[in-house]
């Protein structure tokens, strides 16, 4: 299960809570294709027992989890009493998450909140079948507020902060606005699904930049610089603030 051979960046350590700044295009845990590859892979190899003494009871540390294609923020504890007070946090919907999207189109200035329930379905794809998340009333309640930060004439960047933590809730949320993210395989205008095609290995402009959550006597907040594939997009979109510049 351990490997030290995958880069690590770490954007906040403590003797209690390790917050990685994920790269893109790496999968936060094993699974059947990514077995050895994972961030979860990486964890182990650098906090060793911690980790395997907090077992799969406690998805050996794993507080939440990326797409493979988004980077950014990724939260481990390293003790069993950090596990359950931090899990407690993110169940509670009280931990802050802000994430940087680069979309296809150009935003009206100012901030937009955007209420649809989600229903997760699986559906055929090139292999095999995946989940996705389509907006349904029957779906569940998730909620995200959307603030325009930049745009070109193409392009927009926005600061993106979810309320609810459904599967793909911001790619699903933006696209039924009508401004897909950059790069998105599944979702495009209207939140209607792409034909299934098999993975694609373009940048998804999606990065996790910012994480908080209460600890203890004190809050833990720390946020993870865009990697240079969003910073490289976010530049040939044309689109310029201080958050994507390197």
């Amino acid at each position: 299960m351990p490997n030290a051979r995958l880069r690590l960046e770490i954007a906040y350590e403590s003797d209690s809570v390790v917050i990685v700044n994920k790269a893109p295009g790496m999968v936060t845990e094993p699974g059947a294709s990514h077995r050895n590859d994972s961030v979860l892979n990486a964890l182990v190899a650098r906090y060793g027992g911690k980790l395997l003494r907090l077992g799969e009871r406690r998805d050996y540390g794993l507080l939440h989890r990326l797409d493979r294609q988004t980077s950014g923020c990724v939260a481990c504890a390293l003790s069993p009493e950090a596990y359950d007070e931090i899990r407690a946090e993110f169940e509670a919907r009280r931990v802050e998450k802000r994430y940087l999207a680069i979309v296809r189109g150009r935003m009206k200035p100012g901030a937009e909140r955007v209420e649809r329930n989600l229903l997760e379905q699986r559906v055929a794809s090139a292999e095999g079948t995946r989940l996705v998340s389509v907006i349904d009333k029957a779906g569940k309640h998730a909620a995200t507020t959307f603030e325009v930060l930049a745009t070109s004439a193409t392009h927009s960047l926005v600061a993106c902060v979810p309320e609810t933590g459904r599967l793909h809730q911001i790619r699903v949320h933006l696209a039924y606005l009508g401004f897909p993210i950059s790069g998105d395989p599944i979702y495009t205008r209207g939140a209607q699904l792409l034909p299934s095609t098999k993975a694609q290995e373009e940048s998804l402009g999606l990065h996790a930049w910012m994480l908080g959550f209460a600890f203890g006597p004190q809050r833990v907040e720390t946020h993870a610089t865009p990697s240079r594939k969003f910073l490289e997009l976010a530049a040939d979109c044309g689109l310029r603030h201080a958050s994507v510049e390197s």
